[in-house]
């Protein structure tokens, strides 16, 4: 493709009527302009520009390239003029990646005054429990809950809050099949467990009493990798559930759940948020990141029981 400075140049000269004025409006010599409008000419093959001491006129060919080249033009500095404005103010599309329930627990309430700070801003919520690829995929952020944080090349991780996991089950469950006195009452009720716990189908849940430490191996009648299954299932009487407690916190101020042998607990989940390398990130991405780590952790934490 040519050079499409040539074409803003030889829009200069016919602007300003003249290669002298031309040169003082874009503080590009006289010489040079003309050097480059003669190029142009030569690769198109014709004669743009009528040149006389006096005047300088366009050719019937240089009026119709001049009709093109204001098109190509405005369209040029419109694209610039949209990144100015994505750089000085918050505005266009931030796309984030959430797991389902902390959508639901979490972003759902948040969301809203987020966008009624940043009217110019569209959010694109995926929610859902697939791991994404925020670089392939072109995500701006992605929320998730793990026991650990992995470092991951090109991204940024920080951390918005943590749950222990406790045990759940509903009350109805519990007063027909007993409430557990402890750890070894667990092998006698079903059990509801998550997929990272799953290894040649038997579920390890290793639980924590202060200093105590056990490993208990269960076999689950409902095996899921979605949060929001294995609470649904609780709390209609399906077993009992190992669970972030933030995430159950309100089944259990309505009953649907009731803490199980409450003195043990699981190793803490860390909710976080993941996001490329901040160079060059855009003010509609830099104000969703602030916003989410400043009402977040207040999210998490009003959640806890």
């Amino acid at each position: 493709m040519d050079d499409l400075n040539d074409l803003f140049l030889f829009a200069a000269v016919v602007q300003h009527k003249g290669f002298s004025a031309a040169a003082r409006a874009t503080g590009i010599e006289k010489t040079r302009l003309s050097r480059r409008v003669a190029a142009l000419e030569q690769r198109l093959g014709v004669l743009l520009l009528q040149r006389s001491t006096r005047v300088v006129a366009l050719t019937e060919a240089g009026a119709r390239f001049y009709e093109r080249c204001q098109v190509v033009i405005e369209g040029a500095q419109s694209a610039y003029e949209s990144i100015h404005e994505l750089k000085t103010e918050p505005s266009g599309n931030v796309r984030i990646s959430c797991a389902l329930i902390l959508a639901q627990s979490y972003l759902a309430p948040i969301l809203p005054g987020y966008m009624a700070s940043y009217p110019k801003v569209n959010v694109m919520l995926d929610a859902s429990d697939r791991v994404v690829n925020l670089l392939e995929e072109r995500f701006d952020i992605a929320i998730r809950a793990t026991p650990k944080i992995d470092d991951a090349a090109g991204l940024v991780a920080r951390e918005l809050g943590q749950a222990r996991q406790i045990l759940v089950a509903s009350p109805v469950y519990l007063a027909h099949f007993g409430r557990p006195q402890q750890l070894a009452d667990l092998a006698k009720l079903q059990i509801i467990s998550g997929l990272a716990e799953l290894q040649d189908r038997v579920a390890y849940w290793t639980l924590f009493q202060e200093t105590q430490r056990e490993v208990v191996q269960l076999v689950p009648r409902l095996v899921s990798g979605d949060l929001r299954v294995q609470l649904e299932a609780a709390i209609h009487g399906i077993g009992v559930a190992l669970m972030p407690e933030p995430l159950v916190s309100a089944a259990l101020r309505a009953n649907d759940l009731e803490q199980v042998l409450p003195q043990w607990c699981a190793a803490e989940h860390v909710v976080h948020l993941t996001y490329p390398k901040p160079r060059g990130m855009l003010p509609s991405v830099r104000s969703m990141i602030d916003y989410l780590m400043i009402h977040m952790p207040a999210a998490i934490l009003e959640r806890s029981v």
